[in-house]
């Protein structure tokens, strides 16, 4: 009977589940998993509650800490398999597959303690539905980070894992010690297990308002891609001087990233060349339109030995033609930053985020490397790490000040096949013009006077 209670309860949680949509057919297949693989996770806690009891471990301790952890690590497996295998990413789908685990989990568990009669079932009822809530809730908290950590490509994800499977462990945990310690009856487990599936309701409605807030966002970055980054662009293909383009490039890309400053860098050779540099906390203002030299030194691609210069980030960036976005320099180590650590203790400043974008052209060759340091908040006060979407849109408008570039230099470089082609024609006519000159019966005429004149006087001075 109680597994009747513990299973009936399970499907009518699951039909309601299914008729407010938070899942449909196309994915009840990995519900059923989910579902299977609770009831197995149930199995071998099982197990290992019969081997504790064998070698006369503390039973109490067992039950109320060690199998909550086995239970929502299995949870947590279990989800990330099947986002792994379908590359969701709905927080809602994640949950379902998290609350389906529990479950079955609890739905095998019934079968432990089964209620015999009317009586057994009034004691008992309440303490199967509330465990089942319990078990349901903090597996689908669970499946909710497992979800956001295979999805959130952010350096924090694996504390936003351990966070969520902490809260799934710590609120099972409370429970069972509340239910073996009969504190409260069963009133209290109950209003728990309630509690806890309103506050999981609470914090996915909290996801998918942030979801939508986001959503919100890439439309407006959407608008400014059209209204800001292609007229930018536009602009860049009308200029003229050269110097001017590439101080635009890096002014225009460090005021739409909020960036305190930046760097534009062209490749010469196995070179990267500094063209531009630009820092407003520092007001350093060099190369460009500006006037003042650069002094810094180029950067070579390649070491001595021939070896790619991987441990350079914009060498990097300009030999793979990938876009790199670092959230603080002070602790990534994949790079090595200690002329830009030099540069900061000189100057008593802190380069933290960093986003350094290729420049190609239409056929992917790279021409150069902008490069924006310190992103700033919307009140241009504290320091922030560059934002991926943001980056998506500055890898577009790279494309279109790469073209720009592409487009000035093949400019330059047919001005300069014209003035060739111009010198060439020039000795060509000149040519041309000497030997319609000679041709003439009056040039031969004078010439044999010139020569009759010579030979005279070399007679007269013999």
């Amino acid at each position: 009977m109680g597994t009747l209670v513990s299973v009936g309860f399970s499907i009518v949680l699951l039909i309601g589940m299914y008729t407010f949509g938070l899942y449909a057919l196309r994915n009840l297949r990995w519900v059923l998993i989910s579902l299977i693989w609770g009831a197995v996770g149930y199995g071998l806690s099982y197990l290992l509650v019969q081997r504790a009891v064998g070698a006369k471990l503390n039973l109490a301790v067992m039950l109320i800490l060690v199998i909550p952890i086995i239970q929502q690590i299995l949870a947590s497996l279990g989800v990330l398999a099947i986002v792994h295998w379908e590359k969701f990413d709905n927080l809602v789908d994640g949950a379902v597959y998290g609350f389906a685990s529990g479950l079955g989990y609890a739905a095998a568990k019934a079968f432990e303690y089964p209620i015999h009669n009317v009586q057994e079932l009034q004691t008992r009822g309440l303490d199967v539905l509330s465990s089942t809530l319990v078990l349901a809730t903090a597996s689908g908290i669970v499946g909710v980070v497992v979800t956001q950590f295979y999805f959130k490509h952010r350096a924090r994800r694996t504390i936003t894992l351990l966070s969520g499977l902490g809260a799934g462990i710590g609120y099972t945990v409370i429970y069972n010690f509340l239910a073996i310690q009969k504190i409260g009856g069963y009133v209290v487990p109950l209003a728990f297990g309630v509690g806890g599936v309103t506050l999981i309701g609470l914090y996915i409605t909290g996801q998918l308002r942030d979801v939508l807030i986001r959503v919100g966002i890439e439309k407006r970055r959407a608008d400014n891609l059209l209204e800001i980054v292609i007229p930018i662009g536009i602009k860049l293909t009308y200029e003229k001087n050269f110097q001017q383009l590439l101080e635009d490039m890096l002014l225009e890309a460090k005021s739409f990233c909020r960036a305190d400053g930046g760097a534009l860098y062209l490749r010469k050779d196995n070179t990267l060349e500094f063209a531009v540099v630009r820092n407003d906390s520092l007001n350093i203002a060099m190369g460009g339109a500006s006037g003042t030299e650069i002094t810094l030194p180029p950067l070579n691609l390649y070491s001595e030995e021939g070896k790619p210069n991987n441990r350079s980030l914009p060498a990097y960036v300009a030999l793979t033609g990938k876009t790199v976005n670092i959230e603080d320099a002070y602790v990534n180590r994949q790079f090595d930053f200690s002329s830009t650590r030099d540069f900061d203790e000189q100057h008593n400043y802190a380069t933290i985020s960093l986003l350094t974008i290729p420049l190609k052209s239409n056929t992917g060759e790279v021409q150069g490397v902008l490069q924006l340091s310190n992103a700033l908040d919307g009140q241009k006060k504290q320091l922030v790490s560059f934002d991926g979407n943001l980056q998506q849109l500055m890898e577009s408008f790279s494309a279109l000040a790469a073209a720009a570039l592409e487009g000035y230099i093949q400019e330059q470089n047919l001005r300069a096949e014209i003035r060739q082609l111009r010198i060439e024609i020039d000795h060509v006519k000149r040519e041309k013009q000497v030997a319609e000159i000679t041709e003439t019966t009056y040039f031969r005429e004078l010439k044999e006077k010139a020569q009759q004149m010579r030979e005279n006087k070399k007679e007269n001075d013999d």
